[in-house]
C-alpha cells in the first residue's frame, strides 16, 4: 500500500494483475487437457472415452465446489482460500505424473486440478475485480477475462513440449512447481474488497460526487433476498443454456472438421481461431456489457452464438469452417463475460456477490457437462455431426427469452440498492 501511494498507482491495477496472473495459471491444467489425451492412450493404452471421463468429472467436482468458496469468499475472505487451492492445484499436477491407474488420473485431475483450479479462482477473482472498480470496470473485467482466454494458446503447446522433450513425470514435476510457486505469490497479493486496506474502489471519490440513482441506497442485502428474485435464476438458466450450446462446439468442432474431410492440423486449427477470436471479443463485450446493460449485450451474444452454429450445416471446406470459428467465437467469447458486471448492476455492491456467481457457474458447469456429453452421443446415435448442430443451436435459442426477460440496466445503480422491480 506505502508503494501504490508514493507512485500514485491505485491497488486496483495490482489486484488486476494477479487476478489474470492466477486466472491463466489456475486453469493452465484443464486448458490443456485436449493434448494430454494422445499422451495417455501412448503410454497406458486407456480408451479416449475413459480419459475424456476425466474432463466431466472436473466440471462436476467442481459444481459444490463452486458453492462452497462462493460462500466462503464473501464471509470470510479470498486470499487464503486461494492459497489453499494453490497448493491443492500444485500438488495435484506433480502427482499427475506419478499416476499408475485411471481412477488416479479420475480424483487428481478431476478433483484437485479440475475443481479447485475452476472453483475457487473462477468464482473469486471476476467478483474481486468488480469489488475494487468503481469506474472502469467493464475495462478490468475486459482484461481479465481476455487474459483468462488467452491459456490454451499459452499452455497448450508448452504442455505437450515439456511432455515430449521431458517425459511425461518429469514435466509435471517441473510445471507442478512452477505453477505452485506463481499461485502462492500472487494470492498472497489478493485482498477481497477495498476496505481490507483502508481503501476505496478505484473511481469511487467521483462516483459519490455524482448524483445517486434514484431510490438508491447503500444498504447489504442477503443472499436469501437476491435468491427469492427472478433475474439470478434467469441468469443462471442462460449461463446452462449458453454454455450447453458451445460446449458441443468446444469438445466436437474438430471432428466436425475432420469428418467433412479436412485434414487434422487444419481442423485443430478452427479450435485455435474460436480461442483466438474471444480474446478480443471477451475484453469488447465487458466494456458494452457496462456501458448498455446486462440485458442487450447478452441477448445479441445468445443469439449471435446460436445462429452461427447452424453455418455448420453447410460448412465442407476449410475455409467455411475457419468462417464460422471468427463469427462464432467473436459471440461465444462476448457470451460468457458479462455476469459479474450484471450482478453488481442488479444486485448492489453489497449484495454476496461470490455466493451469486457461484450459483451462476453451477448453470455454466452443468452445461459443459451437458454439451460435450450430448454431441458425441447424437454423432454415435446418427452417425454425423447433423442432429448436434441442431440441438447445439436450439440449446443456445432457449437461453435468449431468459436473457430478453432480465431488467433493464439503469445507470447509477451498480453503487446503490438491487435493481427496483425485479422481485
Amino acid at each position: 500500500m506505502t508503494f501504490t501511494r508514493k507512485s500514485g498507482l491505485h491497488y486496483a491495477w495490482i489486484i488486476l494483475a494477479a487476478a489474470c496472473v492466477l486466472s491463466i495459471v489456475a486453469r493452465a491444467d484443464s486448458a490443456s487437457f485436449a493434448v494430454l489425451v494422445d499422451p495417455l492412450v501412448e503410454r497406458f493404452n486407456w480408451k479416449r472415452g475413459d480419459i475424456s471421463l476425466a474432463y466431466s468429472i472436473a466440471f462436476l467436482a467442481s459444481m459444490p465446489a463452486m458453492l462452497a468458496f462462493g460462500w466462503l469468499g464473501d464471509r470470510y475472505g479470498a486470499r487464503t482460500l486461494m492459497i489453499g487451492a494453490s497448493l491443492m492445484i500444485s500438488a495435484g499436477t506433480v502427482l499427475l505424473g506419478m499416476i499408475q491407474d485411471l481412477w488416479h488420473l479420475y480424483v487428481l485431475y478431476g478433483v484437485f486440478v479440475g475443481a479447485f483450479g475452476n472453483a475457487a479462482f473462477m468464482v473469486l477473482l471476476p467478483v474481486i475485480v468488480t469489488r475494487w472498480f468503481e469506474r472502469k470496470m467493464g475495462l478490468a473485467l475486459g482484461i481479465y477475462w481476455a487474459a483468462l482466454g488467452s491459456g490454451p494458446v499459452i499452455f497448450a503447446p508448452l504442455f505437450r513440449w515439456m511432455i515430449e522433450t521431458r517425459g511425461w513425470e518429469s514435466a509435471f514435476m517441473v510445471i507442478g512447481l512452477a505453477f505452485g510457486a506463481l499461485l502462492l505469490v500472487f494470492s498472497w497479493l489478493i485482498r477481497t474488497s477495498p476496505g481490507e486496506m483502508g481503501l476505496s474502489a478505484y473511481g469511487a471519490e467521483d462516483a459519490a460526487k455524482e448524483k445517486p440513482a434514484p431510490g438508491a441506497a447503500d444498504a447489504a442485502v442477503s443472499l436469501r433476498s437476491v435468491l427469492a428474485r427472478r433475474p439470478v435464476w434467469l441468469l443462471t438458466g442462460c449461463h446452462h443454456l449458453g454454455c450447453a450450446g458451445h460446449a458441443v462446439i468446444l469438445a466436437h468442432g474438430v471432428s466436425m472438421a475432420t469428418h467433412q474431410g479436412i485434414p487434422g492440423l487444419q481442423a485443430a486449427g478452427v479450435l485455435s481461431t474460436i480461442a483466438g477470436v474471444s480474446i478480443v471479443s471477451r475484453f469488447t463485450f465487458s466494456l458494452l456489457t457496462e456501458r448498455f446493460g446486462g440485458r442487450t449485450i447478452l441477448s445479441l451474444a445468445v443469439f449471435g452464438q446460436s445462429a452461427s452454429i447452424l453455418m455448420l450445416l453447410f460448412a465442407t471446406e476449410a475455409w467455411h469452417f475457419y468462417v464460422f470459428a471468427v463469427i462464432f467465437g467473436i459471440c461465444y467469447g462476448g457470451e460468457m463475460v458479462g455476469f459479474p458486471i450484471i450482478n453488481r448492476q442488479m444486485f448492489g455492491p453489497k449484495a454476496p456477490l461470490s455466493s451469486i456467481f457461484s450459483f451462476e457457474m453451477i448453470g455454466a458447469s452443468t452445461g459443459m457437462a451437458l454439451g460435450g456429453w450430448i454431441g458425441g452421443v447424437l454423432f454415435d446415435h446418427s452417425g454425423s455431426y447433423t442432429s448436434a448442430i441442431l440441438v447445439a443451436a436450439g440449446i443456445g435459442f432457449l437461453a435468449l427469452p431468459l436473457a430478453l426477460w432480465l431488467p433493464r440496466h439503469k445507470r447509477g445503480v451498480a453503487t446503490g440498492a438491487p435493481v427496483a422491480g425485479t422481485a
